[in-house]
């Protein structure tokens, strides 16, 4: 069934900045640990629904990483979640470029 007044989320599109250092893999980049710690600070408010880096191949940290990453969380308003996104350390850095999006979830 569709839930015609579904929730509504924001998807952060993690994508390498101009920082980034080509060849490096995502979780040894400069300053990863700040993103992580950026991460876990948002989990920790409760905004984080899903977060993570894009796969190449299964398997976590064993797996192979692919660039980038996404992040689905909790704002107000759109204006609200770029905001949260973009006080992101790494992507005031430029480490990481970030776009946000509003999405509607008429599924859950």
């Amino acid at each position: 069934m569709v839930d015609e007044n579904g929730p509504h989320y924001f998807v952060a599109f993690q994508t390498p900045g101009p920082k980034w250092v080509p060849g490096v893999k995502y979780n040894e980049q400069p300053d990863f640990g700040v993103h992580v710690a950026y991460m876990i600070d948002m989990h920790d408010k409760g905004l984080t629904v899903l977060s993570g880096p894009f796969m190449k191949e299964a398997g976590g940290l064993a797996g192979v990483l692919d660039d980038g990453g996404m992040t689905i969380f909790k704002a107000k308003d759109l204006a609200e979640a770029t905001k949260i996104a973009t006080d992101d350390p790494t992507v005031q850095s430029g480490l990481l470029n970030v776009e946000v999006k509003m999405m509607w979830v008429p599924f859950h």
